[in-house]
């Protein structure tokens, strides 16, 4: 099967190019033309340099491609809403347009269980509430799901909607190579003792749903929670995930309400003075470690016949043993 994946150099996009070549797919990789393709070395993909906002850069590489994973995104609890917009609405309407105009079967469309707005609950599913938010990320994420479903609504194209959770794994650039150091140097604490029950989303494990979802019939028109299923606090994670590393577990917690005082005047100062880096705490990121927001994966495991791979020990085990080789690479270089 030919496929077509953005976003293929990235922490998902990676993992899912590997899991579609060992299934004998040829895989197409819309790449930027600054991005960083460590991820992609030693596997062999056709790699599309073009970005998302330029349709023209990838358009032709669509013939005769049977199914899109669309990766690529702004992902982040910092930024502007026009920004969100031009990058999670509008370049995802330029892909499916150019899709279904030459005749994809699939497109497969990777969104977030933050869509359902951070009610505060365990056992969620696709089908609970998606109140008012505030935040860009959130609601980009749920104008481009209506989006790409009024598509398949008109039969232009088939479009299957993943909505993964929180995702770790080896790869991690984001937010394991940030949080590690601070780990290391005692400077990282919970908000709310870490109590709350997160929607732990392994990366191998995202892969697997994601090739059920562009490969089973049945999943055309539907939305699917992928994530470990798992009931996992924060301070589990944390403190698995320091043991492997050798390292001491968060020895101090913030209020829930302080921490929000502390984003709220971060952010503040940060607009005040029109820094563009993302502040150190957000609301964002107290809102989503203060609530709990676990999901059921019934229906993925109904439908899609999706079954987690890897448990969480083995998935803990495997992310600390990819950091550490990349602080022993960066030690020898």
């Amino acid at each position: 099967m030919k496929v077509f994946v953005t976003g293929a150099n990235g922490f998902v996009g990676s993992v899912l190019c590997r899991k579609l070549l060992n299934r004998g797919d040829r895989v197409l990789g819309l790449v930027r033309k600054t991005s960083d393709l460590s991820f992609l070395a030693g596997i062999h993909i056709q790699k599309i340099i073009g970005s998302l906002e330029n349709s023209a850069t990838y358009s032709a590489f669509l013939k005769d491609v049977e199914v899109v994973y669309h990766i690529a995104g702004a992902v982040s609890d910092w930024g502007s809403l026009d920004y969100f917009r031009r990058v999670n609405l509008e370049g995802t309407r330029k892909l499916i347009e150019a899709s279904a105009a030459n005749k994809v079967k699939r497109f497969v469309y990777v969104s977030s269980i933050v869509v359902h707005s951070h009610i505060g609950a365990c056992d969620l599913d696709e089908e609970s509430p998606q109140l008012e938010t505030s935040f860009p990320y959130v609601q980009t994420k749920r104008e481009a799901e209506k989006l790409v479903m009024s598509y398949h609504k008109a039969d232009k194209i088939e479009v299957t909607i993943v909505r993964p959770g929180d995702i770790y794994g080896p790869g991690d650039r984001v937010s394991l190579l940030k949080m590690a150091p601070m780990l290391e140097k005692g400077m990282m604490g919970y908000i709310g003792g870490g109590k709350t029950i997160g929607a732990l989303t392994y990366v191998k494990n995202l892969a697997v749903g994601l090739v059920l979802a562009g490969t089973k019939k049945e999943a055309a028109g539907e939305a699917f929670v992928i994530t470990d299923g798992s009931k996992i606090s924060w301070k589990e994670y944390f403190k698995a995930l320091t043991e492997e590393l050798n390292v001491p577990a968060p020895r101090f917690s913030l209020h829930p309400s302080i921490a929000y005082v502390i984003a709220s005047v971060l952010e503040f100062i940060y607009r005040i003075f029109h820094i563009k880096k993302r502040p150190p705490l957000t609301k964002y990121l107290v809102t989503h470690l203060t609530k709990d927001f676990h999901f059921t994966i019934d229906k993925a495991k109904n439908i899609l016949g999706y079954k987690p791979e890897t448990g969480f020990n083995q998935a803990i085990k495997e992310t600390a043993e990819w950091y550490k080789q990349v602080v022993r690479d960066n030690k020898e270089n």
